[in-house]
């Protein structure tokens, strides 16, 4: 059974690594793309921020916060998904079953998230380029072009289900140990920023005093901030 378990969380990982290298791979090779979507990722990470400043005070939440939003935004990930590709017969052999089906779960993520923010990025150029100034009601176009409320909740959904697995995965006993021993042979073989992303985000979800409530309130957030980009009216934002 659990063999059954870890081969078709491995086939999952890998499919879904190699989708999200695919669509990195629809705009790396076009002149001036890949430092435009860094751009554009950057602004909605910002934007993304604005509706949890307050949960920014609490112990344990900003570096959280930061880690999950810039997920969700997609800021610079695509040397990270190129490491989690070439890295891949490694972390299917090597991490315990609950780890590498939380990891492909992420990657089916990871995935979903790269395919609306490359729509989303694609609707915002005009004459195959990012505007200098990115406007909220521009953004909240590009959007409703892009993508729908009911695919970007969903998206929500799974990126708390997929925290709600990470909180049981941060009791799995040694693996923090595990991944601190990876630190310095994974860098030293070139996946540095794989090592950084997996460990980073252990360490960030440990710290938080009460997950539950983490959880919840980036589930209420995030819904109602795609509730006003694709229902409130557009003649409110200039």
């Amino acid at each position: 059974m659990s063999h059954s378990a870890r081969e078709t969380a491995a086939t999952n990982f890998r499919e879904y690594m190699q989708r999200s290298n695919e669509l990195h791979d629809s705009y790396l090779d076009e002149p001036g793309a890949p430092q435009q979507y860094d751009r554009f990722t950057e602004w909605q990470m910002s934007y993304l921020l604005t509706f949890f400043t307050d949960l920014h005070e609490r112990p344990g939440y900003a570096e959280a916060i930061d880690f999950t939003m810039s997920d969700l935004a997609g800021v610079r990930i695509s040397g990270r998904d190129r490491d989690l590709e070439r890295a891949s017969p490694v972390i299917t052999r090597m991490l315990p079953l609950k780890a590498l089906e939380t990891i492909a779960a992420a990657a089916k993520l990871n995935a979903h998230v790269l395919e609306v923010n490359l729509g989303i990025f694609r609707h915002l150029q005009v004459d195959g380029g990012l505007p200098a100034e990115i406007s909220n009601r521009a953004y909240r176009v590009a959007c409703r072009d892009a993508s729908s409320l009911d695919e970007c909740v969903g998206l929500v959904h799974l990126a708390t289900s997929l925290g709600g697995t990470l909180k049981t995965l941060v009791k799995v006993p040694l693996l923090g140990a595990m991944l601190r021993a990876m630190r310095g042979p994974a860098h030293a073989a070139g996946f540095g920023v794989l090592q950084d992303f997996l460990e980073g985000g252990y360490t960030k979800f440990k710290a938080i005093p009460d997950i539950d409530h983490f959880l919840a309130e980036i589930d209420t957030r995030m819904t109602e901030v795609f509730e006003t980009i694709y229902t409130g009216p557009l003649d409110e934002f200039d």
